[in-house]
């Protein structure tokens, strides 16, 4: 350790879009406040390792890939490790402690074990259904978990079968942090002028006192329109383009919702799709939507908005989410795996009702009738759509649900307890022994 404090580098596939940026991001200003020397670098040049990476995501979150292909996976990792270890190793020279995220930067493990004394591995990634992760997925990792000095899971329930006395398991729940433009209260009169544009689908400048290029909202709505009028009330879903997150069924059983419902809308809005960065599926699930949009019957069709950002403007995406979240009459997950859920988070802590599936981390966060509403997950049919209904509906409950999040996320998800929790884990093992 320094004498300016100890030096942490965290190491992910990006620092742009997903969950593992939103919690690093989250945490940083948290950890130079405790003293902490924080660095951030990516282990970003996948290559031809798309598909590796692909596989362990969905192998350890428990979705059915038929027998695990270790050979193609090892030649994806084998791709991976030539293109990133050795930045990554000189960058890890530095550090007291290095956190790795996910199962593909795991593999960087044995490469940075000589160079630097602790190493944690943060997991993003895992369901409830314990039965259901492909424990070939994890011998195939064993190697690299055997020689990190930290494991770090969202909640207990995602511990794999066996691994739950492994003294190196940190439970280090992901937060949001409050000080973003995505999590922070704006001036009535901001969400007002943003809102005359984000409503229509419309790009617009942020707020003059922000200013920069940063703060632009880009929004394409791909030819589903805005919403009919400002004050129509919609149900909104904010979700990357993955299979998990459900996005197909709520169109489809939005169908019947909008039959007892006929003036509400849904509005689906998500990051923009860079073929050379994402994975493949995210188009395959963008047009699988836009398909099932087009079957819808007209009237309904027209209630029904599928929105993409642009280009990454930080600021102005952040402002985009907190605006829609603000004149959203219920936010939904429909996830069918969700490790932790930020966007769940992100919308109890802005007073949003919210209806999540009943799923893994969502659950965690949510209790039914109390800070919001579970329901099954959906397909299209099930429960789903007269739940939300209720949403809709119930005025009384409305307002005791919105209370009681955002005491949920002030009590248990803010990014300050989770960075505090984990790195005194990080300095008591300084203090102890050592490895």
């Amino acid at each position: 350790m320094t004498p300016d404090g100890p030096r942490i580098l965290h190491v992910s596939t990006t620092d742009k879009l997903g969950g593992v940026s939103e919690v690093v991001r989250s945490e940083l200003p948290y950890l130079v406040e405790s003293g902490w020397q924080p660095r951030w670098v990516t282990a970003n040049d996948l290559d031809e390792a798309h598909e590796a990476a692909f596989v362990l995501h969905n192998a350890l979150y428990g979705v059915p890939v038929g027998d695990f292909p270790q050979d193609r996976v090892r030649s994806g990792v084998e791709r991976f490790l030539g293109a990133n270890a050795e930045a990554v190793v000189a960058a890890a020279r530095d550090a007291d402690v290095v956190v790795l995220h996910d199962p593909m930067v795991l593999n960087l493990a044995s490469a940075i074990r000589p160079v630097t004394p602790r190493i944690a591995w943060r997991c993003h990634v895992g369901s409830e259904h314990l039965d259901m992760i492909d424990q070939d997925a994890v011998s195939f990792l064993r190697p690299q978990l055997d020689v990190v000095d930290h494991l770090l899971f969202p909640h207990r329930g995602l511990i794999w079968p066996g691994w739950e006395d492994d003294e190196r398991i940190l439970v280090v729940p992901p937060g949001i942090d409050p000080r973003s433009w995505k999590n922070r209260d704006l001036p009535e009169e901001t969400y007002a002028a943003l809102w005359s544009d984000v409503h229509a689908a419309r790009g617009t400048a942020g707020p003059a006192d922000i200013g920069g290029e940063d703060t632009h909202i880009v929004l394409d709505d791909h030819g589903t329109g805005g919403l009919r009028a400002p004050e129509s009330p919609f149900v909104l879903q904010v979700s990357r383009w993955d299979p998990l997150k459900g996005q197909l069924g709520v169109v489809r059983a939005f169908a019947d919702l909008a039959r007892q419902e006929p003036d509400v809308e849904l509005v689906l809005v998500g990051p923009h799709i860079d073929d050379r960065e994402n994975y493949p599926v995210n188009r395959k699930v963008w047009g699988e939507l836009m398909r099932a949009r087009e079957e819808l019957a007209g009237p309904v069709r027209e209630r029904v908005h599928v929105w993409r950002f642009g280009p990454l403007r930080r600021t102005g995406e952040d402002l985009a989410l907190n605006v829609l979240r603000r004149y959203a009459r219920t936010v939904v997950q429909n996830s069918v795996r969700e490790s932790f859920g930020l966007t769940v988070a992100e919308a109890m802590w802005r007073g949003a009702v919210v209806v999540g599936s009943d799923v893994d981390g969502i659950s965690e966060q949510m209790e039914h009738d109390v800070n919001g509403l579970l329901t099954p997950y959906t397909d299209g049919g099930g429960p789903w759509a007269e739940t939300v209904r209720r949403s809709l509906t119930d005025e009384a409950g409305r307002l005791r649900w919105s209370k009681a999040a955002r005491a949920t996320v002030e009590e248990r998800f803010l990014s300050r307890a989770g960075t505090l929790r984990q790195t005194a884990a990080f300095t008591g093992a300084f203090l102890g022994a050592g490895r």
